[in-house]
């Protein structure tokens, strides 16, 4: 269970933190390597950047990358107190002084589906870690950290998607070079293009393994039982996805469109797309899109990309609105299943860390001097009924694809999504 005491996650590795050092809010694993690299001159250069540039967990980079992922993430050699954080220059310590490990998890799942699940933590304190509990000073700021390293968090796990979103159009893009030639290739380029199925596929998967990373970093949801977790993740996948495409749709600006992570759309019809991106919907396509997939990309677009427009979300917002969608006992149609299948433990660790967030959202609006934070919060709250809504209509309507073998969803994404074991 997590710390009573943490008071959020470290920006660099995602575990507990129990305060700020050198600028960032870190763990005491991250703050002692940062402290030996200033110490020892640790320079910037990737000593394996085949691997580095492929791994999740900042604890297994090589130290180099580590070091700079903690200067990108705000700590300041300026920070350091070279007299006071000069390793062994004080002889009389208390021996029982330990190092705070933890085996970072792998977001991806196995093959076979199974989760895969933290090992142990012991998080042990040393009495000259700048006196970790008297860190915060009181329990506003307390949670105003809070606030801040979730959506630090969510924030930085949503860059990585879609940097390898990134990766694998180019990779396609590439391929098409070889085989159309660039000149075709480029001119495709610049248009709107409607999704297809294999783009819906592949960034399906990659949003499944992004969510399934984000909700490792909550520290409630590891104080779940692994039957609990399993419900409550196949209940918020569908939600999750449309909120991320939703948050992008309306961050991009478009009308009518309802945008994939990849950049690609379903419209309301294909006679808004751009002429020239017109030529490029087949009739098959454009008979699906009319008749198949049309009342679910108006539900998205009229019930979450305009209120999500209007809002304007901060990053605190949206991720207290994915973090009370994840806890959620009601993220399907049956009230039976939502008050039998979550057990009681799992169910009050659930609103204990709902209550927390939403006050610690509370503390972000007071820090910025929002005036009228009841109202905004109820703005934020009305938009789950959209989400819900919008992530009906898209599972009734991958359902089909399913069921025509239109798309071909990898193994993890069929077992969140649709239930299958």
């Amino acid at each position: 269970m997590a710390h009573k005491d943490a008071v959020g996650l470290c920006l660099i590795c995602g575990e507990l933190s129990f305060g700020k050092h050198y600028g960032c809010l870190s763990c005491l694993g991250c703050k002692t390597f940062f402290r030996r690299a200033v110490m020892h001159g640790q320079d910037t250069i990737c000593k394996k950047p085949n691997i580095c540039e492929q791994e999740v967990c900042a604890r297994r980079l090589c130290r180099s990358c580590r070091f700079r992922r903690c200067l990108d993430m705000g700590m300041s050699r300026e920070a350091l107190q070279p007299r006071r954080d000069l390793i062994g220059r004080r002889k009389k310590r208390p021996a029982q002084i330990q190092f705070y490990q933890n085996n970072c998890v792998s977001t991806i799942p196995s093959t076979s589906g199974s989760e895969v699940t933290p090992s142990p933590t012991n998080h042990l304190l040393t009495p000259q870690t700048d006196i970790l509990y008297s860190s915060i000073s009181d329990g506003n700021n307390n949670l105003l950290d809070l606030i801040s390293s979730l959506a630090a968090t969510d924030k930085a796990i949503r860059a990585r998607k879609f940097e390898l979103i990134r990766a694998r159009t180019e990779a396609k893009r590439l391929a098409d070079v070889a085989s159309k030639g660039s000149r075709v290739v480029q001119q495709h380029d610049t248009l709107m293009k409607i999704v297809l199925c294999s783009d819906l596929c592949n960034v399906t998967q990659i949003e499944m393994f992004s969510m399934l990373e984000w909700v490792q970093t909550i520290p409630a949801f590891s104080s779940l039982h692994l039957p609990d977790k399993m419900l409550l993740l196949k209940r918020f996948a569908m939600p999750c996805n449309v909120i991320e495409y939703g948050y992008f749709t309306a961050q991009i600006g478009l009308d009518d469109v309802w945008l994939i992570s990849n950049g690609t759309c379903m419209p309301r019809s294909v006679n808004v797309l751009p002429d020239e991106s017109k030529t490029l919907v087949t009739e098959d396509r454009k008979w699906r899109q009319e008749k198949l997939y049309k009342q679910m990309t108006d539900r998205c677009i009229d019930g979450l990309v305009i209120p999500l427009r209007r809002l304007q979300l901060t990053p605190e917002e949206l991720v207290t609105l994915k973090i009370l969608l994840l806890f959620s006992c009601g993220n399907h149609t049956q009230k039976e299943e939502a008050t039998s299948f979550i057990s009681d433990e799992s169910r009050k660790i659930a609103l204990e860390w709902k209550n927390k967030v939403i006050a610690a959202l509370f503390q972000f609006y007071r820090s910025i001097g929002h005036k009228s934070a009841a109202e905004r919060f109820g703005n934020v709250i009305l938009l789950i009924s959209g989400i819900v809504s919008a992530a009906s209509a898209t599972l009734e309507s991958y359902q089909i694809m399913r069921l025509f073998k239109f798309a071909n969803f990898d193994r993890v994404s069929e077992q969140l999504l649709f239930d299958i074991d």
